[in-house]
């Protein structure tokens, strides 16, 4: 990464500017011309520097039911199940975590029945019986904010 790439991240993570043209005015913020500005997030994109660049919302006043899920998965259909689990739209987040509870995802759904499918789903294709359900009590929003120039 050079130094626009540093900056470009910095920018990225503060949110794109809810404009016309956001790309065009990181671009000129950068000094830079926007399809270099695309050109350099592509290129994070596919060397893994930066992993989604995408909004945040809030599912709750949106409709929807957002739960957190626990689960155990062996090792050896941990890749499996992390596809199911990914192939589902209502998936926002899954990490795999050491301990009891190796994978954790947040479920979000409007119709209580997506839910339902979507277990059933786990319990029959991998027999997975550890699944604990974490549902969202209270919102808290957290600025996370790595900056990549040490200021």
């Amino acid at each position: 990464m050079d130094a626009i790439d540093i900056n470009l991240v910095n920018l990225l993570q503060e949110g794109l500017p809810l404009e016309r043209d956001p790309y065009g005015i990181i671009a000129r913020q950068l000094e830079i011309t926007r399809s270099e500005v695309l050109k350099r997030i592509k290129e994070l994109y596919q060397e893994d520097l930066i992993r989604r660049l995408g909004g945040t919302f809030n599912n709750a006043a949106m409709g929807y039911t957002s739960i957190l899920f626990g689960l155990q998965v062996t090792d050896d259909i941990f890749s499996s199940v992390a596809a199911y689990v990914n192939s589902f739209k209502n998936v926002t987040h899954n990490y795999q975590r050491s301990g009891f509870l190796n994978m954790w995802f947040t479920f979000a759904f409007t119709d209580p029945s997506e839910k339902e499918v979507f277990l059933k789903g786990l319990e029959e294709r991998f027999r997975i019986t550890k699944i604990y359900e974490f549902p969202n009590l209270r919102n808290y929003k957290l600025n996370v904010f790595f900056d990549m120039e040490g200021r």
